[in-house]
């Protein structure tokens, strides 16, 4: 494969799709007021070493039963107390990251943007083993059963990787189109299999034993005649509801596929590479345009819709309680009701901007900014005033 096109063409495209021509690009919307009925309360705020500049670096944190740990783009693991932000650990592998913290209380797998998996003793925060892989890391390692790390690299493969020696198990591979956007879908597990999205459009299931193809169906199929307007890359997080798997693509579908058969059970037009999260009555999303959407779950049917936030680069929403928490291009945390899509709540975390989702743990959302700031929020009710002050 010729590498050095396929990463020429991820950074083209994300250059066209987040930058633009300063001609043609859309604007982002001005934020309106509104009064807000809820409160964004800091509960602590620390700084990290992991800031990813202006970079498109998809890096989530990793959280655990009682601690979070981070990564930077220059090679440096953060571990902080989730009750108060206190540094546990600073872990410095010197080596430049791209991909997110995934692995377990015991292990944490990073991957390298040369082409390395790393996994690193929680107790000891010293290195286990290091594997070279075929290309960059884009998406977090997931672990399976405590035994196999799932890992996907950018040129379209897909590793089992022994998380005791560091062995590689079994390789799938598939051809990726000419041109993608930058990233890759986590694998989602379930008991037997786990699931994800390819460059291709395609949802796949997996045995992560043995890497066999379960079933494999089109989410989306390519259209258009530029290589552009057959981008149709499945770049964020599906989610598992029970049997159903609900699932986003770029220039695509957003749908609702049994897994037991590999089938649809519904599925509508829709543009996204942020991914979905699920409740129990409906399924979120963040388009291509930044609106944010709630649909039925069952059948897809639109059950509202927010474009207030348009071109701000809106991450995927996250479900907190009765809520809705996104965070945007410029720093800014907005809360909306899971009901009607209203906003509720905001605060402005920093102005560096937000790429990664929120975390929800418990009672707190955890924000990662762009300049490598971590912090800790809890919504507290009746706050009566108008948001003018956000705007200082």
């Amino acid at each position: 494969m010729k590498l050095s096109r396929y990463i020429l063409l991820l950074v083209s495209v994300v250059l066209i799709t987040a930058c633009g021509d300063e001609d043609n690009a859309e604007p982002p919307t001005e934020l309106t007021e509104f009064k807000q009925t809820y409160n964004l309360e800091l509960q602590w705020s620390v700084s990290t070493d992991d800031s990813i500049g202006q970079q498109y670096l998809f890096i989530e944190p990793l959280l655990l039963k009682d601690r979070i740990v981070t990564a930077g783009r220059n090679g440096t693991l953060n571990v902080y107390d989730l009750e108060d932000g206190d540094e546990l650990a600073e872990i410095k592998l010197d080596i430049p990251l791209s991909g997110g913290v995934g692995g377990t209380e015991d292990v944490w797998l990073v991957g390298s943007r040369n082409g390395e998996l790393i996994a690193v003793s929680a107790s000891s925060n010293e290195i286990l083993w290091r594997t070279p892989v075929p290309s960059e890391i884009l998406a977090r390692p997931v672990v399976y059963n405590n035994s196999m790390v799932l890992v996907r690299t950018a040129d379209g493969q897909i590793l089992g990787v022994d998380i005791k020696t560091g062995k590689i198990n079994w390789n799938y591979s598939k051809t990726i189109p000419a041109l993608t956007l930058r990233g890759s879908s986590p694998p989602i597990l379930s008991r037997n299999h786990f699931y994800t999205g390819l460059e291709s459009g395609r949802l796949i299931a997996m045995s992560p034993i043995d890497g066999e193809v379960a079933w494999d169906v089109a989410l989306t199929v390519p259209e258009g005649r530029s290589e552009i307007q057959r981008l149709v890359d499945i770049d964020g997080r599906s989610e598992l509801y029970g049997r159903i798997l609900y699932a986003s693509s770029y220039h695509g579908r957003i749908a609702a596929l049994d897994v037991t058969r590999g089938q649809f059970l519904w599925a509508r037009s829709f543009s996204s590479n942020t991914g979905v999260s699920v409740g129990t009555d409906a399924v979120y999303s963040t388009d291509d345009r930044s609106h944010v959407w709630a649909l039925d779950r069952n059948n897809g049917a639109t059950l509202w819709k927010q474009d207030k936030l348009q071109a701000r680069s809106v991450t995927r929403p996250v479900i907190y309680k009765d809520f809705l928490v996104v965070g945007d291009f410029e720093g800014y945390l907005h809360v909306l009701s899971r009901f009607d899509g209203g906003f509720v709540a905001r605060e402005r975390v920093d102005a560096y901007g937000i790429l990664v989702p929120p975390i929800v743990d418990g009672d707190r959302v955890l924000v990662l900014s762009r300049d490598g700031g971590l912090s800790a929020y809890t919504i507290g009710e009746s706050a009566v005033y108008t948001d003018e002050e956000l705007f200082d």
